[in-house]
Order: structure tokens, then C-alpha cells, then sequence
């Protein structure tokens, strides 16, 4: 496993790209929000594997690594290091899982506000052309970070409702 900072990286994330340039987004429940598919790496496993079957399991779609995007190591309530990769589709079929109840193609300008906050750096860093250097960023996750996620899904799950469910109607 690699160690980033002297710590190991526990996560990976495939920022998917398609022909016309849109990531792919999954919406989780629990926690709740938009994020890339990834998950957890295995004591053993070679990261590159790990997003591959994470995102295979997560959104039924093969994809092949295109590159190393970096290693992202958070600070405050997390401790965690994730690495993130830039990756196209080779094959599958778009499909929720326990994990994505919902899947959306989206334009990297256009991202939802109910993203995780973290991944806005990452989807960018994954859009910019190769540099052949990996990233090495630390982002910052404290009690603010959370509750401004938390006030930006709930004001897209009310946007969702549309005006007429709302509120209550006058008649």
C-alpha cells in the first residue's frame, strides 16, 4: 500500500471521464452527497485495482486508468489519504447500486452543490492537461466543511421538490 505524508492511502477515486468531456457522479445516501465512484483500498491491493472494482461494483461500467491524477491527505476530522486517477470507459452498463442510488453525467463547470466538497479540487485537478507530475494536496475537513455540505444538500433536495411540493398550496 502506498504511504503519502507518512501516512497509507485508504481510499481511490476514479474522476471518469466521457467523450464530451462530463464526469461522472454518483449520489450517495450515507453518507449523503455527490461524489466520483471509488472506495476503500484493501491492506494488499494495489489502488489501481481498488477504483477499477469500486467502480465496476458502484455504476456497472469497466474502466480503463488513463493516469495518476495525486494524493490527496486530509486534515481536521479526517486523517485519511486518498489517491485519485483520471479514467474513460471501456465497457459495462450504467447501473445504480446499494452505493449510487443515482448516476449522472455531468459537466465539470456545472458541478452540483451537494458534492462533497473535497472532490471540487480533485475533478479539477483530473481536467487540467497531464503534467506528468502527480498532485500532492492536504485538504482541510472541519466542522464548517461539513455543515456547509450539509446546508448545500439540503437546499438541493429542496430544489427537487419543485415550487408546487414545496410549500403548501393556498387552495
Amino acid at each position: 500500500m502506498p504511504v503519502v505524508g507518512g501516512r497509507p492511502v485508504v481510499g481511490a477515486q476514479a474522476v471518469v471521464v466521457d467523450d464530451q468531456g462530463r464526469v461522472l457522479l454518483q449520489l450517495r445516501l450515507w453518507p449523503a452527497g455527490w461524489e466520483p465512484p471509488g472506495g476503500h483500498v484493501g491492506a494488499s491491493e494495489n489502488p489501481e485495482i481498488a477504483v477499477i472494482r469500486e467502480t465496476l461494483e458502484e455504476t456497472g461500467l469497466e474502466i480503463e486508468i488513463e493516469r495518476l491524477i495525486g494524493y490527496y491527505r486530509f486534515t481536521g476530522i479526517r486523517h485519511d489519504t486518498d489517491v485519485v486517477f483520471r479514467a474513460r470507459v471501456v465497457g459495462g452498463r450504467l447501473q445504480r447500486s446499494r452505493e449510487a442510488w443515482r448516476l449522472s453525467w455531468v459537466e465539470p463547470e456545472q458541478l452540483p452543490s451537494s458534492l462533497f466538497p473535497w472532490y471540487r479540487q480533485r475533478i479539477g485537478d483530473a481536467m487540467l492537461p497531464a503534467s506528468g507530475v502527480p498532485k500532492e494536496r492536504i485538504q482541510e475537513v472541519g466542522l464548517g466543511t461539513v455543515g456547509r455540505h450539509g446546508l448545500a444538500l439540503l437546499g438541493d433536495l429542496l430544489s427537487s421538490l419543485g415550487p408546487s411540493r414545496a410549500r403548501p398550496s393556498s387552495s
